[in-house]
């Protein structure tokens, strides 16, 4: 099953709700409490993807970090290069989902 999209959830969710409290709450009622609902599901999903970002930008520091250490052998040099490119591919793909 594919995740639902914060329109969709929002929109069930305000259904849900609307049908509970009938007849309360009007269809105009309703719509308007979709789209807060939407706003904020969206806002905390930017929040969470920004915070990824950010451990995924402070591990690629650290290993950047590592791999310079004159004091580790080659094959953890390379180790350290490979999970410092990770991070930070991963930290551009999710920066790339929020532009």
């Amino acid at each position: 099953m594919e995740p639902l999209s914060p329109e969709v959830l929002a929109t069930v969710v305000a259904a849900e709700v609307a049908e509970a409290y009938q007849p309360a709450i009007t269809e105009a009622i309703r719509d308007d409490l979709a789209a807060r609902i939407e706003t904020v599901l969206r806002r905390m999903a930017r929040q969470e993807r920004d915070a990824c970002i950010a451990l995924c930008r402070q591990r690629h520091a650290m290993w950047e970090s590592t791999e310079g250490r004159s004091t580790i052998s080659e094959p953890l040099r390379q180790e350290s290069r490979s999970r410092a490119n990770e991070a930070a591919v991963i930290a551009d793909a999710l920066a790339d989902i929020t532009r």
